[in-house]
């Protein structure tokens, strides 16, 4: 029968661990300082996360309307189009834009059989297609209080 030494076999899994994880780390340092193109986000100064990004948040409900607040941050400051679309892909809302900083508020009136709604913002000189879709979903809840005298 052949003997295990466990103490063996741990200090060649925790070193063989040891080494992988200083690979890791390695990797990422350099992935992070990497230019590309010649292109650095630290020299810029731009946040690439919020870069070109379109961002959809649910406002609420004003009556019988959707709230959104829709934000795009356009840093080359070109052409592009806001276009919003129902669940059947019919056009809601389209209109061409050039700000930097977008930045707008839609109210979309309720509708029972609305499922979801898109976001898109179009591009065609950057050759850019961003969608958020928001889905709806709608819970009907009745509460009834009976009082017997």
């Amino acid at each position: 029968m052949k003997k295990i030494d466990l103490n063996k076999i741990a200090k060649k899994f925790f070193l063989g661990n040891m080494i992988v994880a200083a690979v890791f780390l390695s990797m990422q340092a350099s992935a992070s300082n990497s230019k590309i193109s010649g292109f650095s986000t630290e020299e810029k100064g731009i946040d690439s996360s919020k870069s070109n990004k379109l961002e959809v948040k649910y406002v609420g409900t004003q009556g019988d309307n959707l709230d959104f607040d829709v934000k795009y941050n356009n840093l080359k400051g070109g052409s592009f189009a806001f276009i919003v679309k129902d669940a059947d892909g019919e056009v809601l809302f389209e209109k061409n834009y050039n700000t930097k900083q977008f930045h707008k508020r839609v109210q979309l009136a309720r509708v029972d059989d609305m499922r979801k709604i898109s976001f898109t913002i179009f591009s065609e000189s950057d050759n850019l297609v961003q969608t958020k879709e928001v889905k709806i979903k709608t819970h009907f809840v009745e509460d009834v209080l009976v009082k017997v005298d």
